[in-house]
């Protein structure tokens, strides 16, 4: 028991509550300490005054509550005597709006002081004349649980037939879940059912399901003991060339999906296990994608810098087998053919500017020593017992013009048609189309019919045919 002195340290703690507007938890307080008051022999009369001035505190909240949920416990009186005068048409209705009204009764007797006696009796008799029309629904609710009843009975007949007719050659496992998968989903659409059959028909339900699960168990082990002999050959696998042990894995791996279930949990830790088996090649496998990606990152800056050919960069790159499907190797190659195609572009550029540096051998003003061209057109320019022949030469120019699409003047139309009936008869009887070859052969022919002493006169022509060099210079490597 507690004494005078605990008395007052829980009265304490009461007030507290009260000012914290904890209201339930003072009142329970103080319900205690009058519970203990009344076992003290002799009460002091400082606590005395405590108590009775703590206790009338908690009377004044009672009323206080009581002064603000009385009108809402009326207001739920007329509710439900409305509902009693004017029921629902549907009595599921009904039901649900005199549950909703109970439901809010009760909260207020959680949040307040309870109802008294008369208000209470007025709600609970007008709630049991609002019940009597939900009659007919209850009825017809009952109704329907002795047919969800029945109709579960068939499911666990169908079960136990399924399982009678397969006895003998189960299928597998996946079937059999299916199966059962598909039992239970019916079986969750017939309910509600009696309290009185729902035991009953549960245990019915698991003992059919019984042999299936047996069965499920049987080749989800045999699938294990199958799962776990292919783990094993992967742990075994140990060529040297890391590449033939990834495709060996990846042969395990095509077997590992035709194994069938081993159930959903053993299913997951026995992939990981097994693919935990391969990490080692993998991680090889990683180790010389690194090394392969640096590699090809120092080529990447010999390539920047110039510093190697593309033929050499070629030749380094086939070694890197580890990447060689990746998006970083396929744009390595494609800066190769870019640098190549640079080059290429670069030394037609230079052999263009030969050609035309030719005009210059010709009339002695240059040597052609540096000069990268054929020595036949190089001849051809440094012969000085050349005859002009200007017909031949003005021939020549236009040849170039229709070989490099450019468009001749237009007193020039007449010897470009001759000449593109000329170019039409080579193509039938297959004479040279390599335009390389057919721009040497023009410009030997051009130097051939052209005298030194006439070069200054036929610059124009040389324009001409300068231009047509320029529009030809991808051809000329």
């Amino acid at each position: 028991m507690e004494t005078t002195k605990d008395l007052f340290k829980t009265l304490d703690q009461a007030e507290k509550f009260f000012e914290d507007g904890s209201i339930k938890k003072a009142q329970k307080i103080i319900r205690d300490v009058s519970n203990q008051i009344k076992k003290v022999d002799k009460m002091p009369n400082k606590l005395r005054h405590k108590f009775n001035a703590a206790l009338a505190k908690s009377r004044y909240y009672d009323d206080v509550s009581s002064f603000a949920a009385n009108p809402k416990r009326n207001e739920l009186i007329d509710s439900i005597k409305d509902l009693v005068n004017n029921p629902s048409e549907s009595p599921k209705k009904q039901a649900n709006l005199i549950h909703d009204l109970q439901t809010k009764w009760q909260l207020l007797d959680l949040s307040s002081r309870p109802a008294g006696r008369e208000q209470w009796q007025t709600f609970n008799d007008l709630t049991n004349k609002a019940w009597e029309p939900c009659k007919e629904f209850f009825d017809e609710l009952k109704e329907k649980k002795i047919n969800n009843a029945i109709q579960r009975k068939k499911l666990i007949e169908e079960m136990n037939q399924f399982a009678d007719n397969n006895k003998e050659k189960w299928p597998e496992a996946k079937t059999l879940i299916k199966f059962l998968n598909s039992i239970f989903n019916q079986w969750k659409d017939y309910a509600p059912v009696l309290d009185k059959d729902l035991k009953s028909l549960r245990d019915e339900y698991f003992e059919a399901r019984k042999p299936f699960s047996k069965e499920i168990d049987r080749q989800e082990k045999i699938v294990i003991k199958a799962k776990e002999a292919l783990i094993s050959k992967v742990e075994q696998i140990n060529d040297e060339d890391n590449d033939v042990c990834i495709t060996k894995f990846n042969e395990l791996k095509q077997q590992w999906k035709i194994t069938g279930s081993a159930g959903r949990k053993n299913d997951n830790k026995l992939w990981d296990k097994f693919n935990k088996a391969a990490d080692k090649f993998f991680t090889a496998k990683k180790e010389d994608v690194e090394r392969d990606l640096i590699v090809l990152k120092n080529l990447n800056s010999d390539l920047e810098k110039g510093e190697k050919t593309p033929s050499e960069l070629k030749n380094e790159i086939e070694s890197l087998t580890s990447i060689k499907k990746t998006k970083d190797f396929f744009a390595f190659i494609k800066k190769i053919d870019a640098y190549q195609k640079n080059i290429n572009t670069q030394m037609n550029i230079a052999k263009v500017q030969s050609f035309k540096d030719l005009y210059e051998v010709f009339q002695g003003k240059i040597s052609s020593e540096s000069m990268n061209i054929s020595r036949a057109i190089i001849a051809a320019a440094e012969n000085q017992n050349n005859k002009t022949d200007k017909e031949k030469i003005l021939y020549l120019c236009v040849k170039f013009e229709l070989v490099a699409g450019l468009d001749s003047l237009k007193k020039d139309s007449k010897i470009r048609q001759a000449i593109q009936f000329e170019m039409l008869a080579d193509k039938f009887n297959k004479g040279d189309r390599d335009k390389k070859i057919i721009v040497e052969k023009l410009l030997i022919d051009f130097f051939s019919n052209l005298s030194p002493k006439d070069a200054k006169a036929n610059e124009k022509i040389w324009s001409r045919i300068c231009k047509a060099l320029d529009e030809l210079s991808n051809d000329l490597f």
